[in-house]
C-alpha cells in the first residue's frame, strides 16, 4: 500500500492526562494519502470531532475491546483505544482481535503484523509513553499530513471524561515529548482491510437506525426513506443509539429524505396528530378523514420530531394536482404557492392537468387550502393561454400588469405561475382587500394609499401614522392599476368608513354615505374590524343619505 510520509519534527495533541490542549474547530492540514483505506480512516475519525464517550451508544472496535460507554456514562477505563479501534473497525482493518482497551495493545498489533514504524502515515495509530511491555498513556490516529504539518485526531482528549478532538503540529519525531512527558513511542499502520460488505439500508425494517461508517449522521428507516435524526430527537423519541446499524455509505447518502407519498406518520415522541406524506410534506389528517379516507388501515409510522415539525410547515410544490381523498368533494385542484385553486371540468383536459399525477389529500386540509389566498406578489397567467395578460396578486385580487410594467417593475424576473383560467377570471374581478396599504411598485409615485371598496385613497404621512397604517405591510402594486383605483368615484356599496372628525361610521350606498347605528354591530352582525379609517376630506365629498 502506498503511503504519504513526512520528515520528522514534533506534534501537538492532547491525552487523557493533559489538562489543556489546543483544539481546532476546523482541520488545518489536508490528508495526504493514496489509499481508500487510509482516506476512509481519516474521514471517519474527523467526523467524530466534539463527540464524547457515549456517541453512537459508545465506541466499540475490536472483539476484545469493551465499549467506551455504559449506562449513558463514560466507563471507568480510558477510552482512547476504544475510539481508535472503532475507527479502524469502521474501515474494515484486519487483525483487530489483537487490540484491547489499552493504548499499548496498538504496539502489540504493530509488532505482530510488522507495521510499527518511526515514520507516520495517514491512517496510522500513534502511541504515547509506551513502557516497552504492557502500558502506554495514550493512542490517537494520524488523519492528515501536508506541507510539514501533521494532523492527529483522538478520543478521550482534553481531560476526563474527554472528547474527540483534532490537533496539528510541525514536530512529531518518535521520542519527542510535545506535552512534557507525553512522548511519542511509534506509529502503527493498519495491516490491511477486509473491505467489509455493509447492508443496503433499504433492506432493513422500518424503524431501524442506520449510519454510514464515514460520517456522524444518523437516520431512521421509514418505508425505504432515511429520515434524519436530530440530536434533540434522541431522548424524547426514545431512540436507542446502541442499536445503530452500519450500512453501505453510497446507499446511505442516496436515501430519499422523505417517505413515499401516502405514508401515514406520527411524532415518534407521542401525540394524537396523524399526518399523511404528500410530496415530502406532512399534511394533517382531520378526525373526519381518518376513517373516511382509509388512513386508519395504513401502517402508522413514527418519525423524528424535528423532521415532522419541519415537514408540517412546508407547502406542497406549486403545480401539484390534488383531490379530496375521501371523494366527498369531487373537484380537482392545482396547488399554487400553498393555495388550492379549483380546476373546472373543461380545463381538466384542455390545460393538460389530466396528464399529471393526481394526489389524494385529507379533505379537511384541502378545505383550508382552498380558503387560502395566493400570496401577494405572486405573478400569474392563464394556464390555457386564452388570456394573454399577466397579473400580480395583491391582497386577494389578481391585478393586471401592463406591458411596460412587466419589465419596468421587474415582474419578468419572477416565477410566472400558470393557473386555471376560470379561477383567474374570478380573482381578477375581486377587489384588493379593504384596509390594504399600497404604493406604486415602480417607485415613480411615492404616495401611499389605503384600499377602501376598490378605491385607492391617498394618505398623508400624518394619516399613515395616525391611523396606525405604518404597522401594516406596505404592498407594491402596478402604477397603472393604482391610478385607475384612485380615480374611481366612490367605494363599492357596503364599504364602511370612519374619519377623524367624528365617531360616526359611514356606510357607502350608491355613491352616498349613510350614518350607521351601534346596534348594527356585534355578534352575528357587522364588525368594527371591517371599518376603514380614511382622511376627513375623503368622506366629506360624499353626500349624506
Amino acid at each position: 500500500m502506498s503511503r504519504s510520509t513526512l520528515k520528522t519534527t514534533a506534534i501537538r495533541l492532547s491525552s487523557a492526562s493533559a489538562l489543556a490542549v489546543t483544539v481546532l474547530t476546523s482541520v488545518v492540514a489536508s490528508p495526504a494519502s493514496a489509499s481508500t483505506l487510509t482516506d476512509g480512516i481519516s474521514a471517519t475519525a474527523r467526523a467524530e470531532n466534539g463527540n464524547g464517550a457515549c456517541a453512537h451508544g459508545g465506541y466499540l472496535g475490536g472483539p476484545n475491546q469493551t465499549s467506551s460507554c455504559y449506562g449513558g456514562t463514560t466507563t471507568a477505563h480510558a477510552w482512547c483505544a476504544d475510539f481508535a479501534g472503532w475507527v479502524w473497525a469502521r474501515n474494515g482493518v484486519t487483525g483487530l482481535s489483537t487490540l484491547d482497551d489499552r493504548a499499548a495493545s496498538f504496539m502489540d498489533y504493530g509488532k505482530k503484523y510488522g507495521t510499527l514504524s518511526s515514520t507516520p502515515h495517514v491512517g496510522d495509530a500513534v502511541v504515547f509513553n509506551y513502557n516497552g511491555s504492557d502500558y502506554a498513556d495514550h493512542v490517537a490516529l494520524v488523519t492528515g499530513i501536508s506541507g510539514g504539518v501533521i494532523t492527529i485526531t483522538g478520543g478521550n482528549q482534553g481531560g476526563r471524561p474527554g472528547h474527540v478532538s483534532t490537533n496539528t503540529a510541525t514536530n512529531y519525531s518518535v521520542g519527542s515529548a510535545p506535552w512534557g512527558g507525553q512522548r511519542i513511542s511509534g506509529y502503527i499502520s493498519p495491516a490491511g482491510t477486509s473491505t467489509p460488505t455493509l447492508p443496503n439500508p433499504t433492506t432493513l425494517p422500518a424503524g431501524t437506525l442506520v449510519k454510514s461508517p464515514n460520517g456522524p449522521d444518523v437516520k431512521v428507516m421509514i418505508n425505504g426513506a432515511g429520515i434524519p435524526v436530530a440530536a434533540s430527537d434522541v431522548t424524547p423519541d426514545k431512540y436507542d443509539l446502541s442499536k445503530i446499524v452500519l450500512v453501505d455509505d453510497t446507499a446511505f447518502r442516496s436515501l430519499p429524505s422523505a417517505p413515499p407519498a401516502g405514508t401515514v406518520v406520527h411524532d415518534q415522541a407521542g401525540g394524537a396528530e396523524r399526518y399523511v406524506i404528500v410530496d415530502g410534506t406532512a399534511l394533517l389528517i382531520g378526525a373526519e378523514d381518518w376513517t373516511a379516507a382509509g388512513y386508519n388501515v395504513r401502517a402508522d409510522m413514527g418519525v423524528p420530531t424535528a423532521w415532522l415539525q419541519n415537514a408540517a410547515q412546508r407547502n406542497l410544490t406549486t403545480g401539484i394536482v390534488v383531490m379530496d381523498q375521501t371523494g366527498t368533494d369531487p373537484g380537482r385542484y392545482v396547488i399554487v404557492n400553498g393555495a388550492a385553486l379549483h380546476i373546472s371540468a373543461s380545463e381538466w383536459t384542455a390545460d393538460d392537468y389530466n396528464t399529471q399525477t393526481l394526489m389524494g389529500v385529507p379533505g379537511q386540509w384541502l378545505k383550508s387550502a382552498v380558503a387560502k389566498s395566493v400570496p401577494t406578489g405572486t405573478v400569474l397567467m392563464d394556464q390555457s393561454g386564452t388570456d394573454p395578460n399577466r397579473y400580480v396578486m395583491i391582497a386577494g385580487a389578481a391585478v393586471h400588469i401592463s406591458a411596460s410594467e412587466w419589465t419596468g417593475n421587474g415582474y419578468d424576473k419572477q416565477s410566472l405561475m400558470g393557473v386555471p383560467g376560470e379561477w383567474l377570471a374570478s380573482t381578477v374581478s375581486k377587489q384588493v382587500a379593504n384596509g390594504s396599504i399600497v404604493k406604486d411598485a415602480s417607485g415613480a409615485n411615492s404616495t401611499v394609499y389605503v384600499m377602501a371598496g376598490g378605491v385607492a385613497v391617498p394618505l398623508t404621512y400624518a394619516d399613515f401614522t395616525g391611523f396606525g397604517y405604518d404597522k401594516r405591510s406596505l404592498l407594491g402594486a402596478p402604477g397603472e392599476y393604482l391610478a385607475s383605483a384612485a380615480a374611481k368615484a366612490a367605494p363599492a356599496d357596503g364599504t364602511m368608513l370612519l374619519s377623524p372628525d367624528s365617531n360616526t361610521v359611514w356606510q357607502i350606498q350608491g355613491g352616498k354615505k349613510k350614518a350607521m347605528t351601534a346596534d348594527q354591530f356585534g355578534e352575528g352582525k357587522l364588525s368594527f374590524n371591517d371599518v376603514i379609517s380614511v382622511p376627513t376630506a375623503f368622506t366629506a365629498k360624499f353626500p349624506t343619505v
